[in-house]
């Protein structure tokens, strides 16, 4: 990507089974974190050797303004609130440059949502948006650059 190409952290969108399902004005929990732990060597070496263990994936936290698409808390709904089996999707984060093409994806893997939480209504809340929030738990993340 060269140093001229406009980007700008709000244009990005969230796809579900490859299908655009919404665009977003926050994301956070991209990232990945493995654990680390530590043995001693015994005897006169006071050397520590480091391993890896398991690597865990915080949940996806995506905020955006209310809208008429309904498509994550129907989601939601059928998953968590409803008595049927839990539907896990792949899907993508997808940030976008300023002439709307994808600049790079970051895929997450056996996901399904966890958490909605709906607008705060306040009169004087110096925001003209309601917003709505949305967790999304997963297995897996990749990033993939374009």
């Amino acid at each position: 990507m060269s140093d001229d190409k406009r980007l700008s952290s709000y244009l990005f969108t969230i796809e579900i089974d490859g299908i655009e399902t919404a665009r977003f004005q926050k994301c956070e929990g991209l990232e990945a974190e493995t654990y680390v732990y530590e043995i001693e060597e015994g005897g006169l070496n006071t050397s520590t050797h480091k391993f890896y263990g398991r690597t865990r994936y915080p949940n996806l936290i995506l905020e955006k303004g209310i809208t008429e698409n309904e498509a994550l808390f129907k989601w939601y709904k059928e998953t968590v609130l409803e008595d049927r089996k839990i539907e896990r999707k792949n899907g993508s984060i997808i940030l976008k440059d300023t002439e709307n093409n994808e600049v790079k994806r970051w895929n997450f893997f056996r996901a399904f949502p966890c958490r909605w939480i709906g607008p705060r209504l306040e009169t004087n809340m110096g925001s003209d948006y309601a917003l709505e929030r949305i967790e999304i738990t997963h297995e897996g993340l990749m990033v993939d650059g374009n």
